[in-house]
């Protein structure tokens, strides 16, 4: 699937990371949700991680919500530890020849979405009978719907 992160075609799984920064009386906190791939897991893991061990803490509240969020980042960061690696995946490319490919498929394509299909079961059907990556149909529904768009101006 596509990485929400960095967008390269690689394994990705529903992960979300929470950072708190602890100021005395205030706590300011974020949070990374998402598809991600496993270098994006990584990267946001540690990132996360190293602001709440070193400015988590600073607040009566953020001295309760650190040790929590600690523990979620690292539970969700374990289950991904044996995800296939990301290393070499790139970004899809939408070629001419993945468009000739899935002319063919536009209707239905249309169709399955307007009936409410998950995008990514379409995705997943169609690149195979296509014959391309499931990233080229993503893009190619991108494409389909800016051009829907212009035509109704």
């Amino acid at each position: 699937m596509l990485c929400q992160g960095c967008g390269v075609e690689a394994p990705t799984r529903q992960v979300a990371f929470y950072q708190n920064i602890g100021a005395l009386v205030m706590r300011y906190s974020s949070k990374v949700e998402g598809k991600l791939c496993k270098s994006c897991i990584h990267k946001h893991f540690w990132k996360m991680t190293a602001v709440n061990l070193t400015l988590g803490w600073w607040g009566t509240i953020s001295l309760i919500m650190t040790p929590c969020f600690l523990i979620n980042n690292l539970g969700h960061y374990m289950v991904c530890l044996f995800m296939p690696s990301s290393r070499g995946a790139q970004r899809p490319q939408l070629s001419s020849e993945a468009v000739a490919r899935l002319g063919p498929h536009t209707e239905e394509i249309i169709r399955r979405l307007n009936a409410g299909e998950k995008a990514a079961d379409l995705m997943s059907d169609v690149s195979q009978r296509a014959g391309v990556t499931p990233g080229q149909v993503a893009l190619y529904i991108q494409e389909l719907v800016r051009a829907s768009r212009r035509a109704a101006k």
